[in-house]
């Protein structure tokens, strides 16, 4: 066990090492970033040719009639696809987290088929999800491929999944930062620095072969002028009202895909119905289908009047809970932002000329409102100001989108709301207990040691740990130390821990517990 220790400790040094680091990077960034981007392409070509049906089929019953059996067709077949691979429903960043504590082991080539199959077809329908989740979860399955192929322990393929989705996120967004930022606040839940090494390479290879297919311009792009200090005071009632709207977005997602797991009805027919009722809202109201590309390019043209913002809101968000509650795949990433620039507009409409103020500050709002709102969902304050500031090109106010998003992070942490993909994680736990999980492996994991850690001055040997866990190795201010009876936890070591794969999931959870602020 001591040659084990040392050698661990020498290859943390070693130059060789971090070669084959900033080799796995680069491989992960090209295959991430490649496969997301064609997802990308695909969706936004799929979009545009359901705008164009729409306008094909207006007034014409034979050709609707067609379009409603193809709708049902393609209801099945995605039904058929995630019956194939079940790990592909839904959002797809729920099902990465669950991942990597250890609950599922999938298999990532038939993850990729059916989830782009299945993303593409949703798109082709109108249904109205975003394509960031499911980004998300193609990129981290290209990145578990190159893990397999250059036969990565478990715990590097750990690693290569979570750099391969946040650089889902950097080619999705062209947002390289943010793709690091949400792999430690959202994946991962904690300070790597070998994962923020890695990740950092993987998300600037696939933000560039992003920028390859779409360009260098902002994904949003809004007019937007300076929001005067003296009227600072409305963004704290902005922030309680996006906060409350993130709780209220989240809870509502999950009240619907409570409601479709009481129906019992086959997923072929569930999409089917799904796909169709969706097709009826879009003979009515098209602007609200898709991701949402459409609804913001309304509010880029112009702000439309108050009853539009309104009734396309709520339509949006009732098809979005509908769609979603079906576990359809596909992601409410994207919708997270629609939903929030729309309160943002709603918001400005109502207060920029109460108080008089310049009419652009209502841009101002609506963009401030988008990283309020995922910040209030998904429990990501960092991520989503950096990303917001990345997506919109925005480089003034960053104060009052700080202040905002804060309030709105806080409201549903004290109505004790987890965030959305967390909920959602607990909720594939609890229908589906089993683990399935590769038992012959041992895992290597890090714990930071917080500053309030109630272990702190403790001996290392005499920390309650599971009994198939030990303590291999201390890294402390750029020092690996091996344990000895006499060393003593300190704040901000990082803990290496080996883990049995057999118990992963439980010994997990208890050293998490173990290191926590509580």
């Amino acid at each position: 066990m001591k040659m084990m220790n040392k050698t661990y400790g020498a290859l943390m040094k070693s130059p060789k090492y971090y070669i084959r680091l900033i080799i796995e990077g680069i491989l992960i960034g090209i295959a991430s970033g490649f496969v997301v981007s064609l997802y990308r392409y695909t969706l936004s070509n799929s979009e545009n040719f359901f705008f164009s049906i729409m306008s094909l089929i207006k007034g014409d019953f034979l050709l609707t009639v067609i379009w409603f059996i193809l709708l049902a067709v393609m209801g099945v077949i995605t039904g058929i696809l995630m019956n194939m691979e079940p790990i592909s429903k839904g959002s797809g960043i729920p099902q990465v987290m669950g991942e990597i504590k250890g609950y599922y082991s999938t298999n990532w080539w038939r993850v990729l088929i059916t989830k782009f199959i299945g993303g593409t077809l949703g798109l082709v329908a109108g249904l109205p999800m975003g394509r960031e989740g499911p980004s998300v979860q193609l990129g981290a399955m290209a990145a578990k491929g190159v893990s397999k192929q250059i036969d990565n322990s478990k715990t590097d393929e750990n690693r290569s999944i979570i750099c391969g989705s946040g650089a889902g996120i950097a080619a999705t967004f062209n947002a390289p930062i943010s793709g690091v930022l949400f792999t430690i606040e959202t994946i991962s839940k904690k300070f790597d620095k070998t994962i923020v090494f890695v990740g950092l390479i993987a998300v600037v290879i696939a933000d560039l072969i992003a920028k390859c297919f779409f360009g260098q311009n902002p994904l949003f792009t809004f007019p937007t002028v300076n929001i005067p200090l003296n009227y600072y005071w409305i963004l704290i009632i902005f922030g309680v009202i996006m906060g409350f709207a993130g709780y209220i977005y989240n809870t509502g997602l999950i009240k619907s895909s409570e409601l479709w797991s009481k129906i019992n009805l086959p997923l072929e027919v569930k999409f089917a119905i799904t796909f169709i009722i969706t097709g009826i809202v879009g003979l009515f109201i098209p602007d609200v289908m898709g991701g949402g590309s459409k609804m913001i390019y309304l509010l880029q043209v112009s702000i439309p009047p108050l009853t539009v913002l309104i009734t396309l809101l709520i339509v949006k968000y009732l098809l979005l809970a509908f769609c979603f509650g079906s576990g359809t795949p596909g992601g409410i990433f994207y919708p997270v932002f629609v939903i929030g620039a729309y309160i943002g507009a709603i918001f400005g409409v109502i207060f920029v000329p109460l108080f008089g103020l310049n009419p652009l500050i209502t841009y101002q709002l609506i963009i401030i409102a988008m990283a309020s709102m995922l910040a209030s969902s998904v429990k990501t304050p960092i991520t989503a100001v950096v990303l917001v500031t990345e997506i919109t090109g925005l480089s003034t106010s960053l104060v009052g989108l700080v202040l905002a998003t804060l309030i709105a992070y806080v409201i549903p942490t004290v109505l004790g709301d987890k965030g959305i993909y967390d909920r959602i994680l607990d909720k594939l736990i609890e229908n589906h207990s089993e683990i399935d999980y590769d038992k012959t492996k041992s895992q290597l994991e890090e714990y930071v040691v917080p500053f309030n850690c109630k272990y702190i001055g403790e001996k290392v040997w005499d920390l309650p740990l599971p009994k198939s866990a030990m303590v291999v190795s201390i890294v402390r201010n750029g020092d690996t130390i091996i344990p000895n009876e006499d060393l003593t936890l300190k704040h901000t070591d990082e803990v290496f821990i080996i883990l049995s794969s057999e118990t992963y999931v439980e010994d997990n959870k208890k050293i998490e517990e173990l290191f926590s602020n509580k």
